[in-house]
């Protein structure tokens, strides 16, 4: 009878052990899976975002139509350097675009599913602020995209009184051909600042800032945008708060002028 008895308790024991390990176990399987999600997550990120830069998508000249594509990518389309993008697709992601696309869409043209959420900025990799201290003087301000004012940086600025500025004629200044523009020029000080005195000449419509530093070119316009310039673009689906996040960066090159991609994911 004590020896049933003892191997009854013996079981029992043995049951409580074997159902614990197995619960430890499965938790630590558990771990390991969502580790791994979310390591093929932060895989996936970097896969995407070259993705997106470096396919010219299909069809490849997409972003000059309606047409939306099949395969999203903003590649330049016969580009002979990487990371060169396609102006007319980068504008497809505002709102603004006759061919914008919301970032739901891209979501769904680069494959992810439902559980993924992306958000996509464009930006210079200087930022020029132009604040007219007389109507034919300006302040300039470069700074970097950390805020930070940028010392010695080359600042062309060219006054017009064309109304009919477009990307093709910034690209044609910012590539030397200076016709219908005065023409002025400064180096930033320690502050970022330096000053384009255009008194000689008496007040015009339009200024155009164009900040080279070391080949790194960024431009802004005063008073007023160009339609089909890419100053600054944010497509994003919300906040990402208490969610797995991961950040990813680019340098990228549209028209000539240098732009910082990030592209953030997270998913639940």
């Amino acid at each position: 009878m004590n020896t049933a008895i003892e191997y009854i308790s013996a079981g029992i024991i043995l049951s409580l052990i074997l159902g614990v390990t197995g619960q430890y176990v499965t938790n630590m399987v558990s771990d390991r899976v969502s580790n791994l999600e979310q390591m093929s997550g932060l895989k996936i990120a970097d896969k995407e975002v070259d993705q997106l830069l470096l396919s010219p998508g299909n069809p490849a000249n997409w972003g000059h139509s309606s047409i939306v594509p099949e395969n999203i990518g903003f590649g330049l389309e016969n580009a002979i350097k990487p990371y060169k993008v396609d102006r007319e697709k980068i504008l497809s992601l505002s709102n603004s675009s006759d061919n914008y696309i919301p970032i739901y869409e891209v979501r769904d043209l680069l494959g992810l599913s439902p559980n993924y959420f992306i958000s996509i900025e464009i930006y210079p990799m200087y930022s020029i602020s132009i604040a007219p201290l007389t109507n034919n003087k300006f302040l300039i301000t470069v700074t970097n995209q950390w805020n930070i004012p940028v010392s010695t940086v080359n600042v062309t600025g060219a006054y017009t009184n064309s109304t009919d500025l477009n990307a093709v004629k910034i690209n044609s200044f910012i590539s030397g051909n200076i016709d219908d523009y005065v023409v002025k020029r400064n180096l930033t000080n320690n502050l970022g600042q330096c000053i384009l005195d255009f008194s000689d000449i008496g007040s015009m419509k339009t200024l155009v800032v164009l900040a080279n530093q070391l080949n790194i070119k960024s431009v802004n316009t005063w008073p007023d945008k160009i339609d089909d310039v890419v100053y600054s673009i944010n497509s994003a689906m919300g906040s990402n708060m208490d969610f797995t996040v991961e950040i990813v960066y680019r340098n990228i090159e549209i028209d000539e002028m240098n732009y910082f991609c990030k592209l953030i994911m997270w998913w639940s």
